[in-house]
């Protein structure tokens, strides 16, 4: 049988990319989904491993435990039909029984390796979950704003004093201005990195709610999925009339118990986070994607074009991206330029390479030819980022005797092994 030939679909697929019309973008692997897509493997791969000894096991069946249907938030706030369901009937609708009693996997109190760092715990101070994610969501979008005008800070400035970013064909007469062109730098890197790495998204924030219950009470939890920890902080600094709302939960197995908590108390931690974990239903076993909660929206592109709209108040990039900053990653740039250090492999070696480059600068800085030194011009104003890049002022050389001497220090320390 001869099937269809593999460089047909090759030479079409090339044709769609060159052509643009291959627009589409790759799942960015982000969300809850993803966020929980480890955690959900680990256990797997546990199952897997107690179903294999299981099944090699000489004598007896194997041991039958009934899983208890996990609570999680269904209050009349989030699900009016519910409120008035008794408890009996929803187990009876949501238990099904194991398809096949013989191959049922038995239960460890660990089954996997548990990493729950951000586990949070909502107070009694805390609203109801409606109000309490109307919250979340207008600090959340706070947060957002501030780490967003970071990101568009620091690749305007990439734009102002890289000649070799500005000089780059970008695609398009558009990206001729500023502004789309740091954007499009951005967007292109993101693109372009290691799935390890985007699966971090610096600007994603989620967060899931469950909730437990047993003879010392009803607690509710929350877990934030986050890539920047500026969220979680401003998650457990929310507060109403002064008292917070969230307060630490975590959970992880690997280590000792901390020892400010106490011992029934690191308990019943580990017992909440395995009954949130320990859904009945195979798709979602070992993770937090069935409880319900709610992601930020919000997107790196949409603060771009905010920025070409204008603010009601007007940003200050330079706040955020200064000129002494701008200054240091230009000297660096030029010292590993001058000493030919781009061939420097291993990330510790390069975190010792530029270690050493950032003291010998701040040695230089601090004589008086370096006070003196030329520092970049400003970068432009929000509401003149749409200028074009030939408008822009030539970029920014550091003075050449000033490289020479900070390269000069540097080679003092790699000779003294600091």
């Amino acid at each position: 049988m001869k099937g269809k030939s593999d460089p047909i679909d090759a030479y079409a697929t090339a044709t769609a990319v060159l052509s643009a019309r291959a627009a589409g973008r790759p799942k960015r692997r982000d969300g809850v989904v993803g966020a929980v897509r480890v955690p959900r493997t680990a256990r797997r791969h546990q199952a897997l491993g107690a179903e294999t000894a299981e099944l090699d096991a000489p004598t007896g069946p194997p041991a039958q435990e009934h899983h208890a249907l996990p609570q999680v938030i269904r209050g009349p706030e989030v699900c009016p039909a519910l409120a008035s369901t008794p408890v009996t009937e929803i187990a009876q609708n949501h238990l099904a029984p194991a398809a096949d009693s013989s191959r049922s996997i038995p239960r460890t109190e660990n089954p996997m390796s548990i990493k729950l760092y951000d586990g949070m715990r909502l107070t009694a101070y805390a609203p109801d979950l409606f109000e309490l994610t109307r919250m979340i969501s207008k600090r959340m979008r706070e947060v957002f704003r501030e780490l967003a005008v970071r990101i568009i800070a620091r690749n305007v400035a990439r734009v102002v004093d890289d000649a070799e970013v500005r000089e780059r064909d970008m695609g398009g007469p558009l990206h001729n201005c500023l502004v789309y062109r740091a954007r499009k730098l951005w967007l292109d890197e993101q693109a372009g990195l290691d799935d390890r790495v985007t699966f971090h998204d610096p600007l994603h924030f989620s967060i899931v709610f469950g909730q437990v219950a047993d003879e010392c009470g009803t607690r509710r939890l929350a877990y934030p999925f986050s890539g920047n920890r500026a969220y979680t902080h401003a998650l457990m600094a929310l507060e109403a009339n002064g008292r917070p709302l969230f307060v630490d939960y975590h959970y992880q197995n690997q280590g000792d118990r901390p020892k400010e908590i106490r011992k029934d108390e690191w308990k019943r931690r580990r017992d909440d986070w395995n009954r949130l974990l320990g859904a009945g239903d195979r798709e979602t076993d070992g993770t937090l994607g069935h409880l319900p909660g709610w992601q930020l929206p919000d997107s790196i592109e949409g603060v771009f074009d905010a920025v070409l709209r204008g603010y009601k108040d007007t940003i200050d990039l330079n706040v955020h991206c200064t000129v002494e900053d701008r200054m240091r990653r230009t000297l660096n740039r030029a010292v590993t330029l001058y000493l030919g250090l781009d061939e420097v492999n291993g990330i510790g070696r390069v975190l010792t390479r530029n270690r050493r480059i950032e003291r010998a600068t701040e040695l230089y800085l601090s004589t008086a030819h370096g006070a003196v030194i030329p520092r970049p011009a400003l970068l432009p104003d929000t509401r003149d980022l749409g200028i074009a890049i030939s408008k822009l002022p030539p970029v920014y050389q550091p003075p050449a005797g000033a490289v020479a001497r900070i390269s000069e220090l540097y080679r003092e320390q790699a000779l003294a092994g600091d």
